[in-house]
């Protein structure tokens, strides 16, 4: 070897190695997300899991980890679909903001003045006091259907059935309300199923149309899609734990147990984690609902803090340790979702199970505001790696 290659030889070896570039912070946080997400799952033993984010730059991502199937075999992706539950409130709460901005309905408009002349609207408790305020907060004073016992036989001994909202409502015409309209906060999907009637009402259309129409094309929501049939694509199997009307797989042969319709405007709809996630940030960064109401829509009313702080129209409005949050909870039989977007930090995740076993899963805001502690962090480290 000559002396000169030598030297150059010895050089190379001391000179520092070039250092490859940081990870994009996409990269980065999924790497973190799924850490987490397989250390819980070590410890609690829940099936599978997605959890999904949106950046301020409008990046977003997303990890699966776990299985669809108890033996193992069908893993669970990114590209899987789950129910979302009451999640699909901030859907319907948003076309309905979006017609008041339009003159088509009045926050605190009474529902009499819309759908006074439908025949069962009489039979509905505090029906000539309450106002669409009133039903988007849950402070009307109408009683929950969907945990009447009668109902959940209903629905689980008709399967192929396809429930009307009014059909729905039914079971709890001429009940006593819960309290006067406004007196307090009390959770009912019922509330939902009537907004959705009045949306109908005023503009002769149908929701879903309206949705797909006002929110999910334009916002390029393409794995987001409504609850309509028992075979939606790409429906991940979900593990029913008799919370709520099923026990078992939910999915079989490609089909849910029953159709989903029955859940309508109470949530009704299935998505992937990551576009849950780009729905949350899109929704609360200002994108979704009109200038003039966007207050209106955080300022929200007195809840149990069990569920969140305070509830605005169609969302949570609550604390975290990386300042406020909004965004909403829900469960379907064999799913569990939560999506919150923060705004001081101008990012939003989206976390959802396969099961709806709540003890499985843990507490779900806690996770949530983890999870997004990731995201800050690396963030935090990807901009400090560019100065």
């Amino acid at each position: 070897m000559h002396f000169a290659s030598a030297v150059c030889l010895v050089l190379l070896a001391r000179a520092p190695s070039a250092q490859a570039p940081p990870p994009a912070p996409a990269a980065a946080i999924e790497a973190k997300f799924r850490d987490l997400l397989l250390k819980t799952q070590q410890q609690r033993h829940f099936p599978g899991a997605c959890a999904g984010f949106a950046l301020p730059d409008d990046q977003s991502g997303a990890i699966a980890v776990g299985f669809e199937d108890d033996a193992g075999k069908v893993p669970l992706t990114t590209a899987s679909k789950m129910f979302s539950g009451s999640i699909g409130k901030t859907y319907v709460a948003a076309v309905a903001l979006q017609l008041m901005a339009e003159g088509k309905l009045q926050l605190d408009g009474k529902v009499q003045d819309v759908l006074g002349k439908q025949d069962w609207y009489a039979r509905l408790p505090n029906h000539d006091a309450i106002t669409f305020h009133q039903l988007l907060t849950h402070t009307s004073g109408i009683p929950e259907h969907v945990w009447i016992q009668e109902f959940q036989d209903a629905v689980v001994k008709t399967p192929d059935r396809a429930w009307t909202p009014v059909e729905c409502i039914t079971y709890i015409l001429d009940k006593e309300p819960v309290c006067a309209p406004g007196a307090q906060w009390s959770y009912a999907d019922t509330n939902y199923l009537v907004v959705g009637l009045a949306i109908e009402q005023v503009t002769g259309r149908k929701f879903y149309d309206l949705a797909q129409e006002r929110l999910l094309t334009p916002l390029s929501l393409r794995d987001t899609l409504p609850s309509t049939r028992r075979d939606l694509p790409g429906l991940a199997n979900g593990h029913g734990s008799g919370v709520a009307f099923f026990t078992g797989d939910t999915v079989v042969a490609g089909k849910y147990f029953v159709n989903p319709v029955f859940e309508w405007c109470g949530g009704g709809f299935c998505c992937t984690t990551r576009d849950l996630a780009r729905w949350c940030k899109l929704l609360f960064s200002g994108k979704v609902i009109p200038k003039a109401l966007q207050q209106a829509h955080l300022d929200g009313v007195p809840a149990p803090r069990g569920i969140t702080e305070n509830y605005g129209l169609g969302c949570f409005v609550t604390s975290s340790p990386h300042g406020p949050a909004y965004g909403h909870s829900g469960i379907m039989p064999g799913y569990q979702s939560y999506m919150l977007y923060y705004p001081e930090l101008q990012v939003a995740v989206a976390l959802q199970y396969n099961t709806d076993n709540p003890r499985q899963v843990g507490p779900m805001k806690r996770m949530v505001d983890e999870l997004a502690g990731i995201v800050q962090a690396e963030l935090a480290a990807a901009a400090g790696a560019k100065k």
